[in-house]
């Protein structure tokens, strides 16, 4: 299936019905039959957008004033239903679309859509749930996956009803390596067209695309693959750690209830320094945001004990010394504008009204927001700037990353590290890139069969 795109531009609405500043301005694409697009964008230029225009999402359903020609084998574009028969989108946020309360449903939801036939329904969504690793999930609310294994049903749901088209927006992110060579070879064999977008160029990437585009200036421009490549080395400044301090795990056992079996994780032990930064690797759906939502305290451990400075930690000292960004920015921010989401933290400082101010401009500069943007609007990597923003504002002795490189270039995930533990803190970085852990960390854990260990 080809597409055509003449002359695009696109504004979303503000509250009140006022057009916003043009998010492009006179893109043109041609895309042939079974060609493999990857297109890339800092945070914030367009990429979900566009992948949202393109699946007739917007501005049906996002508010916004949309200009030029977009054609499929030269038909007009249609409704985000009607075009359900040849086009599917795997969204960068697959949580935000789940709609049923089983993996098994929400496969079956877009076959019912297309009325394809019960005994086909059944073959395609076994086929489906065994090619992405989701078997025993067949009967498990989607909701209660892994950030990797909502993104894998989300994949599935895409491909299970043989699109023509294929819209992937970033979604190797959050993927371990397994099933990021899974989806690569997907891609590179698959009997479709498809645009994949991302904010950073990836190995994976590697002879894999027919065309490499980069959002610049509002419009699309062709680049080679080389040049597509960030200079990705970087070293962080020397860090003045004023205060010693450790947090430490010790014979941790997680237990708990999990898509219809018992999850089990041990820790033998754990150890983070103030002034450093170290990684926590693993396969989709490990533990490994399980174990950093204990470090914080917003899961129990079955046995074993959390120790800050030596001593023993309860629940109110961890939640006062350490900060969890969540993999998915919207499990934390929830108030209107970037100033709300800023000045709510500040609710927890005694500071004067002339010092927040004075933080709030500095909290703007450092992590590029506008205090006035509306949260909700931003782009999903310039959420993740934001609880970062939030965080650093709080002065934290220990910060858990997780996935921070998913949505942001890589020169960014480097800044929003560095920036964290630029007074001192202590950093535990999750991550399922092993090129960008390389880079920031000193120190490795590994979540292997259940137990986490130093490598």
């Amino acid at each position: 299936m080809k597409l055509k795109l003449e002359n695009l531009s696109f504004a979303y609405e503000n509250y009140g019905n006022t057009i916003r500043e043009k998010i492009f301005d006179g893109v043109n694409l041609y895309v042939q039959d079974k060609e493999k697009i990857l297109i890339l964008g800092e945070c914030g230029s367009g990429k979900s957008t566009l992948s949202s225009i393109l699946a007739s999402l917007t501005p049906a359903y996002n508010q916004g004033k949309l200009e030029g020609e977009i054609s499929y084998d030269g038909n007009g574009i249609e409704s985000a239903h009607e075009m359900m028969s040849f086009l599917s989108l795997v969204p960068q946020d697959p949580g935000a679309y789940i709609i049923t309360t089983s993996c098994e449903d929400e496969l079956a939801y877009p076959l019912e859509s297309l009325a394809v036939s019960r005994d086909e329904m059944k073959r395609r969504i076994d086929l489906s749930l065994s090619a992405w690793g989701l078997e025993r999930y067949r009967t498990v609310m989607p909701a209660g996956l892994s950030g990797g294994e909502k993104k894998r049903l989300a994949i599935a749901c895409a491909l299970i009803s043989d699109p023509e088209f294929v819209i992937f927006d970033e979604s190797f992110d959050d993927l371990d390596v397994f099933w990021k060579e899974k989806l690569g070879n997907v891609i590179r064999d698959g009997d479709f067209t498809c645009i994949v977008t991302s904010a950073r160029f990836i190995p994976s990437f590697r002879g894999l695309f027919d065309a490499v585009y980069r959002i610049e200036e509002r419009k699309l421009v062709r680049i080679n693959e080389d040049d597509a490549f960030e200079n990705f080395s970087f070293s962080l400044h020397p860090r003045d750690v004023k205060e010693t301090g450790t947090l430490e795990a010790v014979n941790i056992k997680i237990e708990k209830e999990r898509e219809n079996s018992l999850f089990t994780l041990s820790v033998p032990s754990f150890r983070l320094k103030r002034g450093e930064i170290v990684s926590l690797c693993g396969d989709n759906g490990s533990g490994k945001s399980t174990f950093s939502r204990m470090l914080c305290a917003l899961e129990s451990q079955s046995e074993g004990s959390i120790l800050l400075n030596g001593a023993l930690a309860d629940r109110k000292t961890l939640q006062r010394q350490v900060g969890y960004v969540f993999q998915n920015p919207d499990y934390q921010i929830f108030l209107p504008s970037v100033r709300d989401e800023l000045s709510y933290s500040f609710s927890f400082l005694y500071v004067s009204k002339a010092e927040k101010e004075k933080r709030l401009e500095e909290l703007s500069m450092l992590f590029s927001l506008d205090l006035d943007a509306s949260a909700a609007l931003m782009s999903y990597g310039e959420r993740k700037r934001l609880q970062c923003a939030i965080y650093y504002s709080l002065g934290r002795s220990f910060y858990i990353l997780d996935e921070i490189e998913a949505s942001l270039p890589y020169s960014e995930s480097a800044r929003m590290v560095e920036l964290l533990a630029s007074r001192g803190a202590g950093i535990l970085l999750i991550s399922h890139d092993e090129d960008f852990v390389r880079c920031a960390a000193v120190r490795n854990y590994m979540i292997e069969s259940g137990v986490m260990h130093e490598i």
